[in-house]
């Protein structure tokens, strides 16, 4: 898979493209102190991936969603989850992620989404690879969430 478009929701007081939450955070793909930044395939993987994570059963503010173009020319590395069977454990996946983040071999690493298995993807970009400054944001607009979902 090399995708063309991702999605990526956010809060609008930060860039979308920066890393800096992800690598004060950590993510599921990273390891505290390095820089990534997490998007999705679908733009509804997006959403799913939100829902995983809110802790307040009412509906968030201050969001937005941005639809990002990735270089056409530009490599993406899908993660083959049969070499690493223990990829859900997160010392597992942090050292992939280290490790594809520092070999620099693609701007892009394809991986599975848990909640949104078995076809849901997420699409983690490296920051530091030379094709990023060729990343742009394509359009930006306000999340309306569903009430319903909470």
């Amino acid at each position: 898979m090399k995708p063309r478009e991702v999605y990526r929701i956010h809060d609008r007081r930060f860039p979308a493209l920066s890393g800096a939450g992800a690598a004060i955070r950590a993510g599921r793909w990273n390891p505290p102190g390095v820089p990534v930044v997490y998007t999705s395939a679908a733009y509804e993987g997006t959403i799913l991936e939100m829902l995983a994570r809110v802790v307040a059963r009412s509906v968030p503010t201050g969001q937005v969603a941005s639809r990002i173009v990735l270089p056409a020319d530009a490599d993406a590395h899908t993660f083959a989850e049969t070499e690493h069977p223990d990829w859900r454990r997160r010392v597992c996946s942090h050292e992939v992620g280290r490790e594809w983040v520092d070999s620099g071999r693609s701007l892009a690493l394809v991986v599975p989404s848990l909640v949104a298995r078995p076809w849901g993807r997420n699409v983690v970009l490296n920051p530091a690879h030379p094709d990023y400054a060729r990343v742009r944001v394509a359009e930006v607009v306000d999340v309306r969430w569903d009430p319903r979902l909470y």
